[in-house]
């Protein structure tokens, strides 16, 4: 349901779960002038507003909410970075009180009832957070697996906006004001897509209130946005970076581009190829670089449909780097040249069909590929649709998959070998 231009409501009605679970989300370009500020604001809607002007009384309130949950969140899609609240309550059917109408309630004094001053947000709880946030992005630079795929992004994305990290940095984080923040807020409010997504068990009386008090939020028309999707061209020659860090296990990452975005018709077949190359526990990178090699600790991959990465990741002794990088290219090439067995594919059909199943029973999962559906309708595949589309991908299909990927980095953290 349209709210406003560009400001979209979605219930959907869902037996299966006790609670009603929200999610808005805002949405704009991923950008490194403003992913710090949109970081400061998730920690601040999570913290106080000016009706709960404490972090103490902004958890007295959720637990007369019987337990209610409330949570601010930030990450990106493509080209996009979003900015999200989400709360769960227990369905009212089920208590004396009305939480639908609370949580309503609590999320419209998050959005429009900051706690701030005639300059910007309130001074010492700005300073608070700010601070909590660059020590916790310092301390993320002793996740090392962390740190090795901020630096593949950045060696692969030729958009630095997209290399940059959804939670920001401390660099970037450091350079902002309560006043720069609260300015970029104020704009944010009026200028960023946003979708309000709702589920649970709800009759019609419940719904009609549901669509009736966020239609009483303040939100104005606003501007739509381009394509999710980030696409950029195939680098002519590999990027290689190596760097020395204090670690027993080094880090191999390496990079390859893909053509497949998310429903398009070789959508299903990337979910095999990747199943089968290291998506799972019987795929080819595990079995032979991990167990029969012994050449890494782990050894897995990833991909994504909305920038064209596909991500190969392995713990390895520094003293094996050749034979482990000259291995982990042989499971892509072994694919292109057909080495699948009927027992692989037919397996990594069958763990994607579990974990399609297991999703279901996840009201989070739920909720974010109904925002998906809302984005891309006309790419959303139902159960039937993905089911039917999984069963019929070939051998065939996976081995011209393969043959198109294109490696464009690899990123090592060399360490110490382990016995010196």
């Amino acid at each position: 349901m349209k709210l406003k231009t560009n400001v979209n409501l979605h219930i959907i009605k869902e037996k299966k779960f006790k609670t009603v679970q929200f999610l808005v989300r805002f949405r704009t370009k991923m950008s490194r002038e403003t992913v710090a500020k949109r970081v400061i604001i998730s920690n601040l809607w999570e913290t106080s507003n000016a009706v709960l002007t404490t972090s103490q009384q902004f958890q007295k309130k959720l637990s007369s909410m019987y337990g209610a949950s409330f949570t601010s969140s930030v990450s990106k899609k493509g080209d996009n970075h979003f900015l999200s609240i989400g709360m769960r309550v227990v369905h009212p059917k089920y208590i004396a009180d009305d939480t639908v109408k609370d949580a309503i309630s609590l999320i419209r004094q998050a959005i429009f009832m900051p706690l701030v001053d005639e300059i910007g947000f309130d001074a010492a709880t700005f300073d608070r957070e700010k601070k909590n946030l660059v020590h916790y992005l310092v301390s993320t630079r002793e996740d090392k697996s962390y740190v090795a795929s901020t630096k593949l992004a950045g060696l692969f994305f030729d958009d630095q906006d997209i290399a940059t990290p959804s939670i920001s940095s401390a660099g970037l984080l450091a350079k902002e004001t309560r006043q720069s923040v609260y300015a970029y807020y104020q704009e944010m409010l009026n200028t960023d897509a946003i979708d309000i997504i709702v589920l649970g068990d709800m009759d019609p009386d419940e719904t009609k209130a549901i669509t009736d008090a966020f239609s009483n939020f303040p939100f104005t028309d606003r501007q739509s946005l381009t394509s999710i999707f980030y696409e950029q061209a195939n680098h002519h020659d590999v990027k290689l970076l190596t760097e020395k860090e204090e670690v027993n296990q080094s880090i191999l990452q390496l990079a390859y581009r893909h053509t497949v975005q998310y429903g398009d018709q070789d959508y299903l077949s990337m979910q095999v190829l990747n199943g089968i190359l290291g998506g799972f526990s019987h795929a080819k990178l595990f079995t032979t670089v991990r167990e029969k090699e012994s050449l890494a600790y782990y050894a897995n991959s990833r991909f994504d449909t909305f920038t064209g990465l596909l991500k190969i990741s392995a713990g390895i002794d520094a003293s094996d780097h050749d034979k482990a990088l000259a291995l982990i290219k042989a499971q892509v090439n072994a694919i292109v040249q057909g080495e699948i067995s009927d027992n692989e594919l037919a397996q990594t059909k069958s763990m994607l069909k579990n974990a399609y199943f297991l999703a279901l029973d996840s009201p989070t999962n739920l909720i974010e590929q109904a925002y998906i559906k809302s984005l891309l309708p006309e790419r959303y595949l139902d159960m039937l649709d993905w089911l039917n589309k999984l069963d019929a991908v070939t051998k065939d299909d996976v081995i011209d998959l393969a043959s198109k990927l294109r490696l464009q980095a690899v990123y090592f953290m060399e360490g110490e070998t382990l016995g010196d």
